[in-house]
């Protein structure tokens, strides 16, 4: 076989590999069935020989303890597999609890695509729409799950997506019912494929049970009739957005709605799914096994792969990215450059510390070297393997639009959560071939932490204890940046903060029953924080060998979310997750353009006071101690170091310590607390609305914001467009819909909109299900940091 040959073949089979592979992440409100339909793919793709069940505590992706024991997933699991030779899909189930929210930000970060999950007796729930928000700029599938249900709405939840997600459907199924003749039930068993005009049932007694057959239009008429109703609805749907589609329809199908191609409809629902807009919709149940197959199918035909996704977000304005058939991403044109995200860092018994990693550009080795260009660290890789949940499977590299994992003893300190890994894709030490100032500080997709609003003390059992928790609570963290562990300075406790009261609850659980820390928990509080009122300066300070800095502190009023438009003379460097900066204004004596004159780099002069700034914020305030939020640190640009100065540890003492001095020149008074306020989302009958409500006023300190009816239609500016959509859209008649409509208004449910004072919410939950007798439910999301008023001051600290 001649070179040419070989190398055409090599081109053929890398383009064809990358447009197969599909990275997508499950997303959904807890209990919309995430981890059962996840379970019934890997069945299905022959991935698993058996089906695992939530219930009994034996599903493949939720294989933690505390995940079997209580039915929830609570950290993403990977998995990889096949689909019936079309595609492979690298699949993230995420959990969806709120207080795991940051597990699903991250993994957000590495995924093409998406399928939401949908509880069709619930509908669109306040989880769901959240998590739709943060995947904003990902394709989608919707999956109407547990039509099985009694309650279920099909119809009314498809109407639901267009109002309340705000956006454009296209029904690829709908459900299919049999009629018992004698009781008149009507039973889930099947869906009518509307671009293939089939009909799909299934037996649920037997899992590998699948029918596929055409529909008569003159023995199942009723069939027929929705099938070419809601072919017409998709066809006009898609039609909107494709004149080459009208084109095809007149000309080639004659204007026949039946007749337009399947392949033809595919194409270009396709293209519509991959620029965001168009969701496609599916509905099955799976627990009864019943439409999963087409799920897999639509997710290979509708989500795109590595070369057809969005462009990654990086800290290079004037870098050109683009896609290559045969590389996949390609950054400055350079296709030497392997550059890969850490998402995620778990830590296995026996592999020791395990670093999730999506490749978007060029090839990840086995024993390669890499450079961290995060910590601006080198270190080399040790086996690569590809997860299937738990289980590891050694590879050799990993391709662009892959995820896989990093081991070995050097990635251990080196990698954390969010940092950028680039190496060469062909050379094992090819890391000089890089250009210093470029390539070495590309960061990509950067993860932003979510702020932690509860808090525990955490106290080992005796004092020879404390290593072992000092460790077990840095090994925590690790795993999960949205945990956070501090050291109170006044009483030397350790604190321990997290999302939520679920959230530290799972985190102390696996403390003490999974890494074996010999610790006592204190009870959950609030995370309390402490801001400065006014600037406050030291000027020109100079020790005896020529160092020289001027620091200024600043309060922040509002959270800064864009720092690329401030002043050209200035850069910003994020303190942490507490909205606290760094102001590094332009130096009046050394020039990063051009000749730098110092032994210590710019980079390690920065992150040494970025370090001090850090500890001396974390001491807190004159109030009670708190850390400080919402300020930041301006160093003046004359400042000066000493030319011969090699390691920056000095720089990192003096700038503390004038931090510190700064600090302590304003009085008590001059410092405000500021105390976290959570936005409500409250569902309630309306027999219960006006007792939840008055309770919330008086008991909460909550502020109603809105009260509307779960089910009804929301006038709003914004809305009036999707609302009118969803009054045209095509939809199957069912009961839920025709309840939704004939219903006297007063008897739906009534949906609460408020914010309150995080410190007035703790175990609200308990009181809701009593108020309500069971039937109220709440989603609690943290909203801003806001200044606590003088008379509830004292009544803060008096209960500290």
């Amino acid at each position: 076989m001649g070179f040419a040959v070989r190398v055409l073949l090599q081109f053929v089979r890398r383009h064809s590999t990358l447009e197969k592979i599909r990275n997508i992440g499950i997303i959904a409100h807890i209990d919309a069935g995430k981890t059962t339909t996840t379970e019934r793919m890997l069945y299905y793709a022959g991935k698993t020989n058996r089906i695992g069940n939530v219930d009994h505590g034996d599903t493949i992706t939720d294989f933690l303890p505390q995940e079997r024991s209580r039915g929830i997933t609570i950290q993403s699991a990977a998995i990889s597999f096949d689909w019936r030779n079309r595609g492979k899909i690298n699949l993230i189930d995420t959990p969806g609890h709120a207080d795991f929210s940051f597990e699903v930000i991250r993994a957000l970060k590495v995924l093409d695509g998406c399928v939401t999950i949908f509880d069709a007796v619930a509908g669109v729930e306040a989880q769901t729409e959240k998590v739709w928000k943060m995947s904003q700029k990902i394709p989608k599938i919707c999956f109407i799950n547990k039509m099985d249900r009694e309650g279920a709405g099909f119809s009314r939840t498809v109407k639901e997506i267009i109002m309340k997600l705000n956006t454009r459907v296209a029904l690829v199924n709908i459900p299919y019912f049999s009629l018992d003749p004698q009781t008149k039930e009507q039973t889930f068993e099947g869906v009518i494929d509307v671009i293939n005009k089939k009909l799909i049932k299934w037996n649920m007694d037997d899992p590998d049970s699948v029918n596929v057959v055409d529909i008569d239009p003159i023995k199942d008429s009723t069939l027929y009739n929705q099938l070419f109703k809601a072919r017409e609805s998709l066809i006009e749907t898609l039609s909107e957005f494709d004149d080459n589609l009208v084109e095809i329809f007149l000309e080639d199908a004659n204007g026949d709605y039946l007749e337009l191609s399947s392949s033809v409809i595919n194409k270009t629902l396709r293209n519509l799914t991959l620029n965001n807009d168009i969701a496609p919709i599916l509905c099955g149940a799976s627990f009864k096994n019943i439409g999963v197959q087409p799920l897999l199918d639509a997710v290979v035909d509708y989500l795109p792969s590595p070369i057809e996704t969005r462009l990654p977000d990086i800290n290079k304005k004037d870098y050109v990215m683009k896609f290559d058939h045969s590389k996949g991403l390609m950054i400055n044109n350079n296709g030497s450059m392997s550059v890969s995200l850490a998402f995620k860092v778990i830590t296995d018994p026996i592999r020791g510390l395990m670093v999730f990693v999506r490749v978007y550009s060029g090839t990840l080795k086995n024993g390669y070297n890499v450079f961290n260009t995060t910590t601006k660290r080198p270190f080399k890789i040790g086996k690569l393997v590809r997860m299937n949940a738990d289980v590891p499977e050694e590879i050799n590299h990993l391709n662009t639009g892959e995820i896989g994992v990093l081991t070995g003893s050097s990635i251990n300190g080196n990698v954390s959560t969010g940092d950028t890994i680039i190496s060469h894709s062909i050379k094992k030490d090819g890391l000089k071939s890089f250009k210093k100032n470029e390539e070495l500080t590309l960061k990509i997709n950067p993860i932003d932490v979510p702020e932690p609003v509860f808090t525990v003390t955490v106290e080992p059992k005796s004092l020879g204890n404390k290593d072992s928790m000092e460790k077990a609570l840095k090994r925590l963290v690790i795993e999960d940046p949205s945990l956070r562990v501090t050291v109170d300075e006044e009483t030397g406790q350790t604190l321990l903060s997290g999302m939520g009261e679920l959230h530290l609850e799972i985190a102390g659980d696996k403390l003490v029953n999974t890494l074996g820390a010999q610790v006592e928990l204190g009870k959950v509080t609030v995370s309390y924080k402490e801001i400065i009122n006014e600037t406050t300066s030291v000027e020109d300070y100079s020790d005896e060998i020529g160092y020289k800095f001027s620091i200024s502190l600043e309060p922040l009023d509002s959270s800064v979310n864009d720092i690329s438009n401030k002043s050209n003379n200035e850069t910003w460097y994020p303190l942490g997750s507490d909205n606290n900066y760094l102001i590094m204004e332009k130096s009046h004596k050394y020039d990063l353009e051009r000749e730098w004159l110092l032994q210590l780099t710019y980079d390690s002069i920065v992150n040494s006071i970025i370090s001090s700034s850090i500890v001396a914020f974390q001491k807190g305030g004159k109030i009670s101690n708190f850390p400080l939020h919402s300020c930041a640190v301006r160093v003046n640009g004359n400042w000066e170091v000493p030319l011969d100065v090699e390691k920056p540890n000095e720089i990192l003492v003096i700038t503390r310590n004038m931090i510190t001095k700064s600090l302590n020149k304003l009085a008590t008074s001059q410092y405000s607390m500021l105390q976290p306020i959570m936005s409500l989302n409250v569902d309630v009958k309306p027999s219960d609305m006006g007792v939840v409500v008055r309770d919330l006023t008086s008991d909460h300190d909550a502020v109603i914001l809105s009260i509307d009816d779960r089910d009804s239609t929301e006038k709003s500016e914004d809305n009036l467009f999707f609302n009118k959509i969803a009054e045209k859209q095509y939809v199957p008649d069912d009961v839920t819909l025709n309840l939704m409509k004939t219903s006297n208004v007063n008897e739906s449910s009534k949906h609460v909109k408020a914010e309150a004072p995080l410190r007035k919410m703790i175990s609200y939950n308990k009181k809701l299900r009593s108020l309500t007798q069971g039937r109220g439910d709440f989603q609690m999301y943290f909203e801003k940091m806001e200044r606590v008023t003088p008379d509830h001051l004292k009544e803060i600290v008096d209960d500290l």
